[in-house]
């Protein structure tokens, strides 16, 4: 058995209804209310941190096909059933007792799984202290014009009234805060943290570019805010 520091990290957290019970007809989604509280969750847990050897975690809420067990592990990827769980009981709750049940779901089952499961609970708690809501900076996006008359600041927004959304910060040399523009739209339940991997300054305009395709996702004209 390979030892823990050979393992693979946890990459990801996904939030699935049963196909037993999922079907397209209903009015109301049941993953992207919990967007916000499992990316919460992945942001709070140590970057090294260690599930069961897996980089993805699905966690599928509702009865299990008969079939199935309650947990398996395949190719890298580890499937555990909630069945215990109401979804419509769910949908009908405010989001904030939601996200709550959310996170003590999600909590419940990487302390099950998990070889630290003391990460856990202190990842849980950190959700609960930022009030299930951060503004996250994501650095290696920033960047100051060639003139150094104004930068620009990105950061991923997670909450539960936006689940995620990335805005762009226009700050002058002297740190004022000039205009916030938002880099995707409102509400949002894409983790695109993978998507934007670079921006650059193209004479006045500041632009961000998709990883793969290597194109321009978005573009702020700061020519508007000189004095």
């Amino acid at each position: 058995m390979k030892g823990i520091g050979h393992m693979a990290r946890l990459k990801e957290i996904r939030v699935v209804e049963t196909p037993i019970s999922y079907s397209n007809q209903r009015a109301w989604s049941f993953h992207p209310n919990a967007h916000h509280v499992r990316q919460l969750l992945m942001h709070f847990l140590p970057s090294d941190f260690v599930l069961d050897g897996s980089s993805l975690l699905s966690v599928i809420f509702g009865e299990k096909p008969a079939d199935e067990a309650q947990c398996s592990q395949v190719l890298g990827c580890t499937s555990y059933y909630v069945e215990d769980f109401d979804i419509g009981a769910y949908m009908a709750c405010s989001p904030s007792a939601q996200q709550e049940r959310m996170l003590l779901e999600l909590t419940a089952v990487l302390v099950r799984l998990a070889s630290d499961p003391d990460a856990v609970t202190q990842a849980a708690c950190r959700v609960r202290d930022c009030a299930f809501a951060l503004h996250i900076p994501v650095r290696k996006l920033w960047r100051s014009s060639p003139d150094k008359q104004y930068r620009v600041e990105v950061y991923r927004c997670l909450g539960p009234a936006i689940g995620e959304v990335w805005q762009a910060h226009l700050v002058d040399k002297s740190g004022k805060p000039l205009a916030v523009d938002g880099i995707t739209g409102t509400p949002g339940y894409l983790d695109r943290t993978s998507h934007f991997s670079k921006s650059r300054w193209d004479g006045r305009l500041f632009q961000i570019v998709h990883t793969t395709m290597n194109s321009v996702v978005y573009s702020l004209d700061t020519t508007r805010y000189d004095t």
